[in-house]
């Protein structure tokens, strides 16, 4: 009999340590079950606030954001200070011509100090030009004449690769010689088909003055898809020595604008639009400027 009892206390505090743990796991399982739900109710309702407040999923500006001021540097490097961006009849570079994407390339290369600078004599002594149709160098000791023509030497595999890095873009032709600037011409090196060789068509004394950039970013902003889009505001600055010189400067709307303004007030300014896109968020690439109202 008292076999039994032993038996029975023990089945009897088996069943109270089950029901205990039960109990434990039961309260376990509400309070997580409690924070958790109350966690994803906290999330959907960010989310919810979110979709409130960019209804018509607007753009976001970034100007100040610390995260993208690097990137925004970058992109802003491959536009700045090019006149050529700054046309109130648009720029896009999927209707570009060949001779433009080479140009816009160019001074990319340049700016970033890519080829090697050479120098190769004068078709004769006392030439006006060497090969390719150079102009000599300017000469500055008229007793000791160096009759040499600088040029540049680029390879013609950068141009693809910084389309590519630039403009999302294949597509460019370097089998054809082509006009950066005004004054200048790159041609295929008869030497070595893979280079180009750049340097001045017209005599290094007429070439003066520029078409110089006075824009400043205002605003940047991206959307939903990754793009982003830099806002500037301001005006271009004719010092080109075809111009004239009655004034030290001439104001001008934009690049392709025929109008000067000899006092410049802030209602001249204008305001473009650059585009930048993405296929995976991380590589940008440039599409179009536009002017803005």
């Amino acid at each position: 009999m008292e076999v039994n009892d032993t038996k029975k206390d023990k089945s009897n505090k088996h069943l109270f340590r089950n029901i205990l743990l039960f109990i434990i796991f039961l309260i376990v399982g509400v309070v997580v079950g409690y924070f958790g739900t109350t966690k994803y109710l906290e999330y959907r309702e960010n989310e919810q606030n979110v979709d409130n407040n960019n209804v018509d999923n607007e753009p976001v500006d970034i100007t100040e954001d610390e995260q993208s001021k690097e990137l925004i540097s970058l992109l802003y490097d491959s536009i700045e200070g090019n006149p050529m961006f700054y046309s109130t009849q648009g720029v896009d570079v999927s209707k570009m011509d060949n001779n433009t994407k080479l140009s816009l390339i160019y001074e990319y290369l340049v700016n970033n100090q890519h080829g090697t600078s050479e120098n190769i004599d004068a078709l004769w002594y006392g030439a006006n030009t060497c090969s390719y149709e150079f102009q000599i160098n300017e000469i500055t000791d008229p007793y000791n004449p160096s009759y040499i023509c600088s040029v540049l030497r680029l390879d013609k595999s950068l141009f693809k690769q910084i389309s590519k890095k630039l403009y999302n873009d294949e597509s460019v032709e370097v089998s054809s010689e082509f006009i950066p600037v005004d004054g200048k011409k790159c041609v295929t090196d008869i030497n070595n088909e893979n280079n180009y060789l750049c340097g001045n068509i017209a005599k290094s004394s007429d070439i003066t003055g520029s078409l110089e950039s006075k824009f400043t970013i205002i605003k940047v902003t991206k959307d939903e898809n990754g793009t982003i889009s830099i806002y500037e505001k301001g005006y271009l600055v004719d010092k080109r020595s075809n111009v004239g010189d009655q004034y030290d400067n001439y104001y001008l709307h934009s690049s392709d604008s025929t109008d000067y303004y000899f006092e410049l007030k802030s209602a001249d300014n204008l305001t473009f639009k650059h585009t930048f896109k993405t296929n995976d968020r991380l590589n940008y690439y440039y599409v179009s400027s536009e002017l803005v109202k």
